[in-house]
């Protein structure tokens, strides 16, 4: 039984040695500065760190781009919200002013010229801004 045993114990055993031999990878050889100190290892490439969220930033939906007549604007501001669209160079063509920032914002946006616009929106401290394609 005893014999058994080892046998079964060598055969279980068996492809747990085999992974063990498996030989430990080659160091690179060091290099020795003038004074004959080993030199330093190479700094390694950190990854890139994701900011923080602004806690200041407003979400904005806008419709689907582009956009013809009536420009449907929401953001999360909870309270008293001005909406701007600005033209391409920055100033304000069209402002609302909404006391829930929360509830959609009808912009008739027909009368403006074709092209990009940024819609912005500012409750208090908080700001948000969305780039629209007003079209034909």
């Amino acid at each position: 039984m005893s014999s058994f045993s080892a046998l079964t114990a060598g055969l279980l055993l068996a492809p747990l040695a085999l992974l063990a031999q498996t030989t430990p990878p080659a160091k690179a050889p060091a290099t020795a500065t003038a004074a004959g100190a080993p030199a330093a290892p190479a700094p390694l490439a950190l990854a890139p760190v994701t900011p923080a969220p602004d806690p200041n930033a407003l979400k904005i939906k806008a419709d689907l781009n582009p956009i013809t007549h009536v420009l449907m604007v929401r953001c999360d501001a909870p309270g008293p919200t001005r909406v701007e669209i600005n033209d391409k160079e920055g100033r304000p063509v069209l402002t609302k002013t909404v006391m829930v920032g929360t509830s959609p914002v009808a912009m008739k946006v027909a009368s403006l010229p074709a092209g990009p616009y940024l819609v912005r929106c500012t409750a208090g401290e908080k700001k948000g801004t969305r780039l629209v394609q007003l079209g034909d």
